[in-house]
């Protein structure tokens, strides 16, 4: 096991992104949730995914999310839905109201500035009411099949703890975005950005570190800092 007595002997930054990059991919394959809208997965229907995943749990969400699809299958029919039948629908996760208008509204722009069509860049994405950077780049990448790092609070902890020593404790989140687009595999984006979102969420929690127990521990600096301190308490 690698642990640092002197943090600058750290290994190069280049070799733990190459390690964090591969490590991440490789435990998405195994350990990665099931969730309804990781299948079958279409610009529409992550678009769909996220508006319900706002400010909800995945639980909740996978509890409509079938049901929603099979009644609105297009963004033509989501458009000219019944607002009343739609609440109704999305009601047992909350914020129904602005839920039901927010992706009315959009699917409305869409049709009428994009001819139905979800954009293919994120800053076309991005002018579509309702879809901020997140969405957008979830869009890309798990509805598109093209590279784009998706950065959620869960993914910003794991990056902003690893890679500490680059990013510092309060990095912007444009810095830490730039920092996930290096570390972005081109062919592997899908899994690596399950993989972030997954792993912040179940291994990097907000509440805990697993320390020696996390497949990342030998390269986060987070880690180091601590058993560091550790071991001056001890001495």
């Amino acid at each position: 096991m690698i642990i640092f007595k002197d943090l600058t002997e750290m290994l190069p930054l280049t070799e733990r992104k190459e390690i964090f990059t591969d490590t991440l991919v490789t435990w998405c394959r195994r350990e990665c949730r099931d969730f309804p809208w990781r299948h079958n997965r279409t610009p529409y229907s992550i678009f769909v995914a996220e508006i319900l995943l706002k400010r909800t749990t995945s639980k909740a969400a996978s509890r409509v999310f079938n049901d929603f699809i099979a009644r609105y299958p297009t963004i033509q029919v989501l458009a000219s839905s019944d607002p009343y039948d739609l609440e109704r629908l999305i009601a047992p996760i909350g914020l129904y109201k602005q839920r039901s208008a927010g992706l009315q509204e959009a699917a409305k722009y869409i049709i009428s500035k994009f001819q139905g069509f979800f954009p293919s860049t994120l800053e076309a994405l991005m002018s579509i009411p309702h879809i901020g950077k997140y969405t957008a780049a979830c869009i890309l990448s798990f509805g598109m099949n093209i590279p784009a790092p998706t950065v959620d609070s869960n993914a910003d902890r794991v990056l902003k703890r690893v890679f500490m020593d680059e990013l510092g404790v309060n990095a912007s989140l444009n810095r830490v975005t730039g920092i996930a687009w290096d570390l972005l595999p081109s062919d592997e984006h899908v899994l690596f950005n399950y993989g972030l979102i997954d792993f912040g969420a179940l291994i990097c929690t907000y509440s805990s570190c697993c320390k020696r127990d996390c497949p990342l521990h030998k390269i986060c600096h987070y880690f180091q800092l601590s058993e560091q301190k550790v071991e001056q308490l001890s001495e």
